[in-house]
């Protein structure tokens, strides 16, 4: 066996690096998303929390306008603010998770809980 490299040899390599070429890094595959944000607030005369505005979040993300949706409990306690990220890299991931975002699913849309409702009851005395 001597050290020489054929010419065989170095096409081989090449073929082999040119079929893998494409695999990126896992951090860099790209995959479409969808996340949300919830916010609850006591009563529909109360202000909803404070939290980030989407100019901010459009800023952290780099990306200018950001697809998002809105919906609304019944009651209209409950606000999620639904976030699309088309082409979601593993960073933008954590980043929207450490926002407190949380990964959408099926139905999440659809299932916005409603607050219980506090009644006093009325005794006939009080009438």
């Amino acid at each position: 066996m001597s050290n020489e490299i054929t010419t065989e040899m170095l096409d081989q390599t090449v073929a082999w690096c040119e079929q893998n070429a494409f695999w990126g890094q896992g951090s860099a595959i790209q995959r479409m998303q969808d996340f949300y944000f919830e916010k609850t607030r006591a009563s529909v005369t109360e202000d909803w929390p404070e939290s980030f505005t989407l100019q901010e979040l459009a800023e952290i993300l780099g990306e200018e306008p950001i697809r998002y949706r809105k919906y609304f409990s019944q009651d209209n306690q409950t606000c999620r603010l639904f976030v699309f990220r088309p082409h979601c890299t593993y960073s933008e991931e954590k980043t929207m998770l450490a926002l407190g975002f949380v990964f959408a699913q099926d139905g999440d849309a659809d299932n916005i809980p409603d607050h219980a409702v506090e009644e006093d009851e009325i005794e006939e005395d009080d009438l």
